[in-house]
Formats: C-alpha cells, structure tokens, sequence
C-alpha cells in the first residue's frame, strides 16, 4: 500500500469498501432467498392496471412465463398474490416479486381479458440461480486487488484493477426490496457504462504495458458504454429491444476486444504470447459452457439450469490473469490449450450424439430386439463417453500440428532423437549427439555438455561458446545436482526459479554461459555428466514440458553411458579439454582446468610488453608465407620464455605482444620476473634465423602499477585481459 500512488491509493480506499457493502448485500439476497419476475408492462397511469407488452428478459427466465400462464399481449394485470398492481410498471413487478413473503417459483396472479377477470400463476426465477455472479464478482476483486497490492502497479496492472473493480461491481447481484432494488439497478447501469471501455483500456496495454500512439484508442471505447442504456431498457416496458442491442453492443464489443488483442498478439515477442495464451484460456473456459449450454437451452428447454450454471465457469477469467501477470510459465500453456480444445470439442461432439442419435438408436433397438428405451440410451452413452479418451488421444496431435507447430516439432524432434542415442558406439559420440539434438531442438544461445573426469566436470561437448569453464566436483552446484533428477531452473522468467546454493565461481561460470537450465545426468545416485542450456534464440521460455522431455533426454543418455567404459570417457575428455585449452592462455586453461574461480578485481600487476623494430619494412620485401614463418617463430620463442618465467600472454597483436605478470596467479618477485623474461627476449629473438641472413629486433617495456584483472564480454567468448586502472 505505501507503494501506491496518492490517486491509488484513494481508489482503493473507495471502492474496496464500497465493493465489500455491495458484496455483503448480495450474499444477505442469497441467504435470504427471493424469486424475481421480469415481464414487460406498459401503463398509462398512476390510476390503471398495466397491460402486457408481451415481452419478458430471458436472461432471468429459463423459458418464457408468458406461454407457461397462458398471458397475451394486452391482458391487463390485477394482482400478483395479494399485491394490487394499480399503476405498477415492469420494474414495480419485479420489486414486488422480490417483496413477497414466501418466495416460490411460481405466484398466483390475476388478470384481466376482455372485460372478464381470470386467475393463473407466473413462472418466477429463484435468485439461486444468481450464486455463480456472487463468485464471479470475488473471483474479479480479489485477484484485482491482489495484483495492485503486490508491487508498484505497472500500466497493465493498474488497468486491470479498475477493469477488474468494475466486473466485480456489475455481478454484485442484491436485487432486493424497495431502495435496495433501485439501488441495485443504479449501480448496474452505471457499471455496464464502463465495462467496456475499461476492458478496452486493459487490453490495450496487456502485457507490455505499450498502448497504441495517439489519444483515438483511448476515445472510441467509450461508444460502447451507452450499453448502460440498454441495460436499464431492459427493465422497461421496451426490454426487447434493449436485450437485443444489449446482446448486439456486446456482441461487437467482444469481437473488438478480440481484434485488439489478435494485433498486439502479432507484434508482441514469445513470452508476451505465453501471457497473452493464459488469458485467451480463460476467457475459453468461460465462454465454451455458456455457448454449450445456450444451445442446449435452444434446443431443449429442460436445460435452463445448465444455462445458469455455466456461470460458474467465469472465475476462471479472472484466476488465468493473475496467472499470465505473476506466473506464466508456471505450466505449459500450449499443452493445456491443445488438451483443453481436444476435450471439449470431443465433448461436444457427444453431447450432440447423446441428444439426437443415441434416442433414436435406442428407440430402433427397442423395437429390433425388445429392448427397454430406457435401458438401451443408458448403454449407448457409456459407450460413447469410452470412446472420449481414444479419441484425445488421436485428435490432441492435430491440433499442436495446427496450432503449436513449435510445440509438435518439439515433442516429435525429441521422440527421435532418444532411438538414435541407442545406435552410438561410444560417449564421445553420445555426447554430441545428444548436444547437438538438443542445440537443433530447442536452439539455445550456449549448449555445453560436462562428463566427469576425477575431481572435476570438464566440456566434452560446446555449441555456441568457445572455452567454457570446469567445475569442481566438490563445487556446491554439483552438490545440488547429485540430489536432484529433474532439471535445475535458473531463470526466473514467468516462474519461480529453483532453489540453489551456488558458489562465487559457480554464479560466474553459470553467468559468463548465460546458462537458464542445467540439467543432470545420473547413472544411479552417480552424476555422472550435466548439460548447461542458455536462453532460446527465439526469445521463449523452458516450460515444463521442456524440462520433462529435458529430463527424459538425460535418462536416456545415462542409461546408454552405461554400455562404455569409463576410462576410456575419461580418456576423450582429456583430449577434448586439451584441444579447448589451446585456445586460451595456459595459465588460466589450468585454473579453468581445476575449477578454481578466476580473481576480478583491481589488484597490482608488472606488464610486459614486446615489438618487433622495423617491422614495417621488414614485411613489405616479403612474402606472406615467409612473413607468417617467421611471425610464428617469434610468437613461440617469445610465449615460450613468458611462460617460463611465470607469466601469462594476453594477446599477441601482429609484431606486437603483452604479457601480464601477477596474475592471474600470484607472483612474489613479479618485477623480477618480467625483467628478466625481458631480456632473455631481446637475446633469444635477436639469435633467431631468418631467410636472406637478416636478424629480429625488439623493444621491450615494462610497466608496474594497479589494474583492472578479469574477463572482458566479447560477442562470442569471454576474454581475459588486464587494464589499466
């Protein structure tokens, strides 16, 4: 809360109480119980009966109560039980309804037909059936409240409270008696005033928090809310027509709603679409039992309950929100789209087989083999609900091929590659197989695959780096590993990251790979191998399937790492470790080699620095193979007596080439040391042989002072350098 704004702050101490009297109302409505009545009525005055326009609102009726009690436009109405109806209008009807002491579903009403007065009894709709709007206005508040407490509000968040607020509002059902059904009424015009320009303003900006440029986006919305008009028409005498443009504007706000969010859906990057998938699941989950049940009330009347309980479904809006903000890589989201879909369009399926073949099925076989009609449709719908599994089972692949193509070629690329680890001849092979299937797959910035080697875990395997580090066997990553046979995730990317204790060189080698997933390879309790994974070219993320096919990579890799002799993977990781270690100077190779943490930091170096005098006109009288000769032979007698003298070669840079003493190992006589590698220099290179009888000369200098020491961030590596503080 102290995060919060002054104008925040003021909202949530407005509305959050103003919405807890509301919601108390609308639970005391629902333990008091009531029926309502909403049929529409004209009258002409305070001193006559109103006559029926022969309308009703069927979002509160199942069916029409018109038919049920035999009414006709025109007939007067004279008494709703004891209540007299002079001068009473279509909102007066459904206050006295509610105002009845002994609410029932259906209440005796006299009227009034060509001059003769008659009795018969209205249908009423229990405000039971409202419960599931209750639960949808504390799915919306809570989960509204929760996002804009938990942070600094964000541009989406914050629209989303006040998107939120309002749907929380517009369900607080507490139709009651007298004041309380005008009030009731009041709020729920002004309400669906704002419905949809609000939601607009949340869809605008979800999830990036990036609205469209220019001010139009945040006008036109506003168009929609004379919606608020039509819903009050809809307790007026002309509430067929306010239910038909309400259903209309709605409708078209709904379809606007989804144009909105298919554009930012094909500008966003992967991980906005994640987010953006939570929500579209929700809003599936909501709209398909409502759509289900309102064509099942078309086709069948009996299924008026179904209509109202597919309300229920609508919290799930709300949960897959809060989900998408906080969590969106908590599940695979594509894997529940595509079970979902599969599930319900089966299920959909049946249900129509189950309402129009299985009765006539059942009635032929009665009539075929005597078989009671009863009996026979009871047998033919189990039969159908055992083919619903099957069936998912075949139709779930067709809909990732359509619409998670990423997702199928993911899940298909990885069922092939586990066969053909079981044709390799030996680890080496193994292991580049598998590091170079799991590059194609999921294309991560940086695949390196560790073995075990003595005391240490040393690359056999590099995709996209060059040099990666060892780590030390007693190091506490790989402490975390041997307890774990699931994969370590390092981002917290849409999740919560796993739990690791990590080592100052752990942190650094894991940092300088970029590594977001390490997954281990155990033979037993034996962590025999572990593959570090960098983020994905494609800007995703890892989601739980990935992990799992990960981790089904890993057990298929150490149970063919059991065919081979251990010696002899050692053995190829040596010989992999020394080709790597030829490209980086020797000094650190054999710190990496080890596991030790490179120091960084400022700290006091001696740097040597060689040139070669006159190189300029000693290259320009010569070939490029007679130059490269000789270059080479220098650089090797010069790195030679470098080394020897205890120091370390930074770079060679043509005729030119700096030696760091000091680091990255301590020197005592540092000093000494790089004077006297000097001079052996100048002597030795001077003795060297040259085609034409021509000798080398150098310039040496020598410089002591304090330096930056570390790694340098190049494009494709990590370089080790030390500069000048």
């Amino acid at each position: 809360m102290s995060r919060l704004a002054p104008l925040d702050k003021a909202l949530v101490l407005i509305l959050v109480p103003l919405w807890v009297v509301c919601f108390g109302l609308g639970v005391r409505t629902q333990v008091r119980g009531g029926a309502i009545a909403a049929i529409g009525l004209s009258v002409e005055g305070a001193e006559s009966y109103p006559a029926l326009t022969g309308q009703f609102a069927s979002v509160i009726h199942a069916s029409d109560p018109l038919a049920d009690a035999g009414l006709r436009p025109g007939d007067r109405l004279i008494r709703l039980g004891d209540v007299d109806l002079l001068g009473v209008g279509t909102i007066g009807l459904a206050a006295r309804t509610l105002d009845l002491p002994r609410p029932s579903p259906r209440v005796s009403l006299t009227f009034e037909r060509d001059g003769e007065r008659r009795e018969t009894s209205l249908a009423t709709s229990s405000l039971s059936s409202w419960r599931p709007l209750l639960a949808t206005a504390f799915a919306f508040a809570i989960s509204s409240l929760f996002l804009f407490l938990r942070g600094r509000p964000t541009p989406t968040v914050r629209a989303l409270f006040h998107s939120g607020m309002t749907f929380a509002f517009a369900n607080c059902a507490f139709p009651g008696t007298g004041v309380e059904f005008y009030a009731w009424l009041g709020m729920a015009v002004a309400t669906n005033c704002l419905l949809f320009p609000l939601a607009f303003r949340f869809v605008f900006r979800f999830p990036d928090d990036r609205a469209p440029p220019g001010r139009w986006h945040e006008v036109w919305p506003w168009f929609f809310s004379v919606q608020g008009l039509f819903f009050y028409l809809m307790f007026t005498p002309r509430m067929g027509f306010g239910a038909a443009a309400n259903a209309l504007l709605g409708g078209a706000g709904v379809v606007g709603l989804l144009a909105v969010a298919t554009r930012k859906y094909r500008r966003a990057d992967r991980v906005a679409h994640r987010q953006m998938k939570w929500a579209v699941f929700g809003i599936y989950c909501a709209t398909v039992p409502f759509a289900v049940a309102s064509g099942l009330k078309t086709f069948d009347p009996r299924f008026g309950w179904l209509f109202f309980a597919s309300f229920w479904a609508i919290p799930l809006v709300p949960l897959s929100l809060v989900v998408s903000v906080v969590r969106f890589n908590l599940f695979d989201i594509d894997r529940i789209l595509s079970a979902t879909a599969s599930y319900n369009l089966l299920a959909v399926l049946l249900a129509g087989a189950g309402l129009v073949v299985v009765p006539r099925l059942a009635e032929a076989a009665a009539g075929l083999a005597g078989i009671d009609p009863g009996t026979g449709q009871v047998v033919l719908s189990l039969a159908l609900a055992a083919v619903l599994v099957p069936a998912h089972r075949r139709l779930r692949p067709q809909i990732d091929r359509v619409f998670f193509k990423e997702r199928y070629a993911l899940d298909h690329g990885v069922a092939d590659l586990l066969p053909t680890l079981s044709t390799c001849s030996d680890s080496r092979e193994l292991t580049e197989r598998a590091g170079a299937g799991l590059a194609a797959l999921l294309r991560p910035e940086a695949c390196v695959v560790y073995a075990a080697m003595e005391q240490s875990y040393v690359p056999v395997f590099v995709e996209g780096r060059t040099a990666p580090p060892a780590f030390d066997a007693g190091s506490p990553l790989i402490g975390t590993l041997r307890g774990r046979h699931r994969p370590l995730s390092l981002s917290a990317a849409g999740r919560r990251a796993d739990d690791a204790p990590l080592g100052p060189f752990d942190r650094a080698a894991l940092e300088t790979l970029q590594a977001e997933v390490v997954v281990p390879v155990k033979e037993g309790d034996a962590l025999v191998a572990i593959v570090c994974l960098g983020p994905k070219r494609s800007g995703d993320v890892y989601t739980s399937t990935d992990l799992s096919l990960l981790a089904a990579v890993a057990e298929k890799v150490a149970t063919e790492l059991r065919r081979f002799d251990q010696e002899a993977t050692i053995r190829e990781a040596r010989e992999m470790q020394a080709s790597l270690r030829r490209y980086v100077p020797g000094a650190i190779a054999e710190q990496l080699d080890g596991g030790a943490e490179l120091a960084t930091g400022e700290r006091e170096v001696t740097v040597l620095f060689v040139d070669i005098r006159g190189y300029t006109g000693f290259a320009e009288s010569r070939k490029a193979e007679e130059i490269f000769s000789t270059v080479n032979r220098y650089t090797e007698t010069v790195s030679q007596i470098v080394q020897r003298h205890s120091g370390s070669v930074v770079e060679f840079n043509g005729d030119g080439m700096m030696a760091v003493f000091g680091a990255p190992r301590e020197l005592a006589h540092k000093e000494r040391a790089a004077v006297e590698a000097g001079r052996e220099i100048v002597e030795v290179v001077c003795a060297l042989p040259i085609e034409g009888g021509e000798t080398l000369a150098v310039g040496v200098g020598i410089a002591t002072g304090e330096a930056f020491v570390g790694n340098i961030q190049a494009v494709d590596r990590m370089i080790w350098s030390a500069i000048r503080s």
